[in-house]
């Protein structure tokens, strides 16, 4: 028995509607009419007799506000009103597309100012978020906000960068798209391509500028000033590892000094060949004043690394004395 009705997945982005619109009059003429949508790219469809049948898109939000006088307005011109979804009101007529293409609007003008419309109703909530929210969370995650120094934390700084990427590629797209689309309709012309051209420059430099800023915070601006039996770390942001190796025998003592201002130091002391088992780790985030004993004798890496730290790790080897 055959299904009458199934669900498809398709994904358009926002300036694409002219292939969305192209891709539900061949559904139709393949015998499935759009019934609706309720979840961003999932369309539903109903079987239907195979005919061309024209699908066109409007976006009006005072349209939808006045829905009866909206809707009337396109069926006293031909057109049935199907639904709304994300903005946008989907309308058909019996025709096909591969005719002269008729149009839902009566001149360039009004398919300009939807574009328009689309553009304040869609495009502008996007660099809203972007500008709200994504960035300032790239940001905070990524200096360590309220001194969060857990792999989590580290997690979300790059999910917030990665966003950000996503988001300014998608303009990008957007920006294409609208170009295409405004010529296509007005026509080609040099203040058309300087207008689209600096606004994909202003992306390009948003999108090296946030690549630029997150180096920048997430580098390691320290010095490291070696003592008699040891040495001292001094950070005004350390995020890497510094690493020293030292030969330290039985009832050796790692005695060291932690003065945390922000952020998080680590401390590690591990035999060589078992740096993934360390004798001895520490997280800090304050002054911190210890000492650890050596147990076996061997070659031993000390290491101290930080999550966006500031401060100074000051470390001394006190050898054993059996006198």
């Amino acid at each position: 028995m055959m299904k009458n009705k199934k669900t498809v997945y398709k994904y358009f982005s926002i300036p694409a509607w002219r292939k969305e619109e192209e891709y539900l009059s061949k559904m139709h003429e393949k015998g499935w009419k759009f019934t609706g949508a309720n979840v961003p790219g999932l369309y539903h469809f109903e079987r239907c007799e195979p005919q061309p049948v024209t699908y066109r898109l409007d976006y009006n939000k005072e349209g939808r506000r006045y829905r009866g006088e909206y809707v009337q307005m396109f069926k006293d011109c031909g057109w049935e009103y199907v639904c709304d979804f994300v903005g946008f009101s989907y309308f058909r007529k019996e025709g096909s597309v591969g005719e002269a293409r008729e149009e839902i609007f009566c001149d360039e003008t009004s398919m300009l100012d939807m574009m328009k419309r689309v553009f304040r109703g869609r495009i502008i909530p996007l660099i809203l978020v972007f500008l709200f929210s994504v960035l300032p969370q790239m940001f905070i995650q990524s200096v360590g906000y309220s001194y969060r120094a857990d792999a989590a934390g580290k997690v979300l700084s790059y999910v917030a960068l990665g966003l950000a990427v996503v988001y300014l590629v998608l303009f990008a797209h957007t920006a294409v798209q609208f170009y295409k689309y405004e010529k296509s309709v007005s026509g080609e012309s040099a203040g058309l391509r300087r207008k689209y051209a600096g606004l994909i420059a202003l992306i390009v430099l948003i999108l090296a500028g946030t690549g630029v800023s997150f180096w920048a915070i997430n580098r390691s601006v320290y010095e490291v000033r070696e003592t008699t039996d040891g040495y001292v770390v001094t950070a005004d942001r350390l995020t890497s590892t510094v690493t020293k190796e030292y030969d330290l025998q039985k009832g050796d003592f790692v005695v060291f000094h932690i003065d945390c201002k922000y952020g998080q130091f680590h401390l590690s002391i591990a035999e060589e060949n078992k740096k993934d088992d360390p004798c001895f780790f520490g997280d800090y985030h304050a002054t911190t004043v210890g000492s650890f004993e050596i147990g076996e004798a061997g070659h031993y890496l000390v290491e101290v690394s930080g999550d966006h730290a500031e401060g100074q790790v000051e470390y001394t080897i006190r050898h054993f004395s059996p006198n």
